[in-house]
């Protein structure tokens, strides 16, 4: 009975949201792809730089933004972490597949720089940049 109330902390903790920088972008980055999400999604997930733009885009610009429904996750890494305080500078890369009726047609990985801050308890996205992207085409590419 005394390891049931240590089980149950360990347990509750791992479902939270948001506990660590890499898992608040690791979410954001895995809830994206394959999928459309929604503005209040997004505006939840995100705080400072990048939250004033995405609140700025116009709905149009913002759905070619929220649909990566052609898109297929292959690997999320976290390279190395810099924190200081409240504030983190994650660099990532992601790598996925560009799919075209069930068909890969690009294959894709992109480095980033991802600037995380805690806000009231909970890590945001502050900004993303990109530091290098690298595409191949499976196809040939038709102009």
């Amino acid at each position: 009975m005394k390891w049931l109330i240590p089980l149950l902390v360990i347990f509750t903790s791992c479902l939270q949201d948001n506990q660590s920088p890499e898992s608040t972008l690791k979410s954001f980055v895995e809830s994206r792809m394959g999928s459309v999400v929604t503005r209040d999604f997004i505006l939840d997930q995100v705080t400072g730089k990048m939250k004033q733009s995405l609140e700025n885009i116009s709905d149009e610009e913002f759905t070619k933004f929220a649909d990566l429904r052609n898109v297929k996750k292959d690997s999320f890494k976290v390279l190395s972490k810099s924190c200081q305080s409240k504030t983190c500078y994650l660099t990532y890369s992601v790598s996925y597949q560009t799919v075209d009726n069930d068909k890969a047609t690009f294959i894709s990985e992109v480095k980033k720089i991802a600037e995380i801050v805690n806000e009231n308890g909970k890590w945001l996205i502050a900004d993303v940049s990109n530091i290098k992207t690298y595409h191949e085409s499976l196809e040939p590419i038709n102009p």
